[in-house]
C-alpha cells in the first residue's frame, strides 16, 4: 500500500477535515504512517487563525526540501484555511509543493494525485456544504467524533480570518446529520461534539427546517441517553432561552459549553466587531447558569488587541474573575491578513501583549483550579478514554460531563466505559480520583421526559 504521513494543526474542524482526507485517500489504496521518511505521500492541514500556527506550517514545509530531493516520487501538499489564504503564493514560495488545496476542495486531492500533475492548486469557495454526506471519514478515535453541522462564518470580526478562509455560513440539512449521529451509535461511538465556527447559529444560513435548538432534540431523541452530545463554538450573542432550556432538559446534552468572550472591555469588544457588550455576554452567562447551576464554563480570550489600553486589560481580568472560568485559551493578538485589525495603527508592543498574556494566564489558572478543588470529595461519572493520559500504563483517564480530565487508577476499564470516580485530589488542569464500587448515575441526572419535536425522526 502507499503510505501517507498527515501532519494536522489547530482547531477540531481541521482534526475532522484530516479525518476526512485520510477517509478519502484510504479508498485511494493508503495507509497511515507516522514518520516522514517512509512516507509516499506527505499532507499538512493547516491553520491560520494565528500567525504562530501559521509559521509552524512554513517551518515544517521547510523541512521537506532535503527528505524529497533523496526520495524520488515523494509528493507534498497541503491543505486547509493557510492554503486558501495564500493559495498561488505558496507556490511560488515552496517550488517543491506538489499541490494547494483549500477546505472546501478536499475532494479534489485524489484527483490531483491520479492526474500526476506537475502541480495543482483548488481553492475557490464552495457556494454549498463542501463535503458530501456519503464520503468516507477515518475516524481517529473508536469512541468519540466530530460531526460538522455547518461551515464558515457571517460574523466578519475584526481580528478573524475564517471569513476570508472558509467561505460565509452554510448549514448542512438536520437529517443528514441525525443519520450520521445515528449510525455513530450503531456502531458503538458514546460521545459526539458538534461543530461550526458559531455553531448555535445553525439554520439561518441557508435556512434549515430546522433551529440549533430543534436539532439538539431531533439528536437527544434518537440518542435514547446512549451518547454524550456536546457541541463547539456557540457565538453569545445566539445564546438564547431556549438554548439554556436545552441545556437543562436534554439528558445527552454535557453540563459544559465553551462561550468564547474575546475581551472584558466594551471598548475593545466594539472594535473588535464582536456584536454583544460586556453586559450582554455576563447576561447569558447568569441565563446560562440560572438554568443549569452545575454548568462548566470555559472561553477565548484575545490580549493585547490595537488599541487595548491597560484599562481595558484590567476590564478583562475583571470579567475573568467575575465569571470564574473552568479553564480558557488565552492567546495574545497575531495579525491576520484580510482583516480590519491588521490595518490599525494603534498596535500594542509583543512585550507588552507577552506581560498580559503571562497576568491573564496566572489569573486563570488560581481560578481554574480554586473550581476544580470544589470537586474533592465528589463522585463524578467519567468516560474512560487514554487518550488523555500519556507516557502512564497504570493510570486510566477520561472526561466528566463538565469536560473535566479525571485521571485514575483502573484494571478492568476499557475505553468507552463510564465509571463512578471519587474525586480525591486537584490541579489546575486535571481532576485526580478512585474508582468506586457501588455505581453510580450522572452527577447530574435530568429529566427524561423531554418532549422531542419533528417526530419525523424516529
Amino acid at each position: 500500500m502507499l503510505k501517507l504521513r498527515l501532519i494536522t494543526y489547530g482547531c477540531q474542524a481541521n482534526e475532522l477535515d484530516s479525518e476526512r482526507i485520510a477517509g478519502l485517500l484510504g479508498r485511494e489504496g493508503y495507509e497511515l504512517i507516522e514518520h516522514d521518511e517512509e512516507a509516499d505521500l506527505i499532507i499538512l492541514n493547516t491553520c491560520a487563525i494565528r500567525e504562530k500556527a501559521e509559521q509552524k506550517v512554513y517551518s515544517r514545509l521547510g523541512t521537506f526540501r532535503e527528505l524529497k530531493r533523496r526520495k524520488k516520487g515523494l509528493r507534498v501538499g497541503i491543505c486547509g484555511c493557510v492554503a486558501q489564504q495564500e493559495g498561488q503564493a505558496l507556490l511560488n514560495r515552496f517550488p517543491y509543493l506538489d499541490f494547494v488545496v483549500g477546505p472546501a476542495q478536499l475532494t479534489s486531492i485524489p484527483t490531483l494525485l491520479r492526474e500526476r500533475a506537475n502541480r495543482g492548486i483548488a481553492t475557490a469557495r464552495a457556494p454549498a456544504f463542501s463535503y458530501p454526506s456519503t464520503a468516507p471519514i477515518h475516524r481517529r478515535s473508536g469512541i468519540k467524533a466530530w460531526v460538522s453541522i455547518m461551515e464558515g462564518c457571517d460574523r466578519f470580526c475584526a481580528f478573524c480570518v475564517v471569513p476570508f478562509t472558509r467561505g460565509r455560513e452554510r448549514s448542512r440539512p438536520p437529517q443528514e446529520i441525525v443519520e450520521e449521529i445515528r449510525g455513530l451509535k450503531e456502531q458503538g461511538y458514546r460521545e459526539v461534539t458538534l461543530l461550526g465556527q458559531t455553531v448555535n447559529s445553525y439554520g439561518k444560513n441557508p435556512r434549515a427546517p430546522a433551529t440549533f435548538v430543534e436539532l439538539l432534540r431531533m439528536i437527544d431523541h434518537i440518542i435514547e441517553g446512549e451518547m454524550r452530545v456536546r457541541f463547539t463554538s456557540p457565538y453569545p450573542g445566539d445564546v438564547t432561552e431556549e438554548l439554556a432550556e436545552a441545556l437543562a432538559d436534554l439528558h445527552s446534552l454535557c453540563e459544559h459549553i465553551h462561550l468564547p468572550v474575546q475581551s472584558g472591555s466594551n471598548r475593545t469588544l466594539r472594535r473588535m466587531k464582536r456584536g454583544y457588550s460586556r453586559d450582554d455576554y455576563l447576561g447569558k452567562v447568569e441565563l446560562l447558569r440560572t438554568r443549569v447551576p452545575e454548568l462548566a464554563l470555559t472561553t477565548d480570550i484575545i490580549v493585547g488587541f490595537p488599541g487595548e489600553t491597560e484599562r481595558d486589560f484590567e476590564e478583562t481580568l475583571s470579567l475573568i474573575q467575575d465569571v470564574g472560568y473552568d479553564g480558557a485559551f488565552i492567546f495574545k493578538y497575531s495579525t491576520r491578513p484580510h482583516t480590519p485589525a491588521a490595518r490599525m495603527s494603534d498596535q500594542v508592543p509583543e512585550e507588552v501583549k507577552g506581560h498580559r498574556l503571562e497576568q491573564a494566564l496566572g489569573l486563570l489558572n488560581m481560578l481554574s483550579l480554586e473550581r476544580n478543588r470544589a470537586y474533592l470529595g465528589r463522585t463524578v461519572e467519567v468516560l474512560v478514554d487514554r487518550e488523555d493520559v500519556k507516557g502512564d500504563a497504570v493510570r486510566l483517564a477520561g472526561r466528566t460531563r463538565g469536560n473535566k480530565i479525571v485521571h485514575f487508577s483502573g484494571e478492568e476499564q476499557r475505553d468507552g466505559d463510564l465509571v463512578p470516580v471519587a474525586i480525591t485530589g486537584a490541579s489546575a488542569l486535571h481532576l485526580q480520583g478512585e474508582i468506586v464500587s457501588n455505581g453510580t448515575k450522572s452527577l447530574w441526572k435530568k429529566d427524561l421526559t423531554t418532549l422531542h419535536p419533528l417526530s419525523m425522526i424516529s
